[in-house]
């Protein structure tokens, strides 16, 4: 018989949950040893009501960290060359400070927030002149400094 391996978010999320009504089951002998009567069944109807609450609450910021949405797996962008520009334009998930953009040889390489990274290949030789994130919007402008038709201009060694 086989089983079905759980995720770690799904493990972590069942425990609690187990621990949660334990610890809730104990605190309810307890109060009605020490408080029997009505006292002890509104104190014990208070504690599962506040157990219920805090079991939503954990559900809820698990829902949180699910798997990314279809959304998130498309990646729309625009790459608009010129002669000596590029115009670069993309959804790019934030906040602004999390998105970074690199250039290595000719690949752009853009990380954002929720663990984003996107790699794009550019013309060689191209430098990065501006850069603007707004609104989940990234635009960059970049300049081609060295075409692949025109010759290097000599250098002194």
């Amino acid at each position: 018989m086989k089983r079905k391996k759980e995720k770690p978010d799904e493990l972590l999320k069942n425990v609690l949950s187990i621990v949660s009504i334990a610890v809730v089951a104990l605190l309810l002998v307890v109060l009605f040893k020490l408080k029997g009567g009505i006292l002890g069944m509104v104190v014990g109807t208070i504690a599962v009501a506040a157990l219920i609450y805090w079991l939503m609450e954990i559900k809820k910021i698990f829902e949180e960290q699910k798997a990314p949405t279809s959304e998130e797996h498309e990646w729309f962008y625009d790459l608009i060359e010129e002669e000596e520009n590029i115009t670069f334009i993309a959804k790019v998930p934030g906040p602004a400070k999390e998105v970074k953009v690199k250039i290595v040889d000719d690949i752009l390489e853009i990380k954002g927030g929720r663990n984003f990274l996107q790699r794009i290949q550019i013309p060689k030789g191209t430098i990065l002149q501006e850069k603007t994130y707004i609104s989940g919007v990234l635009h960059l402008k970049l300049q081609k400094t060295a075409t692949p038709n025109s010759e290097m201009p000599p250098r002194k060694v």
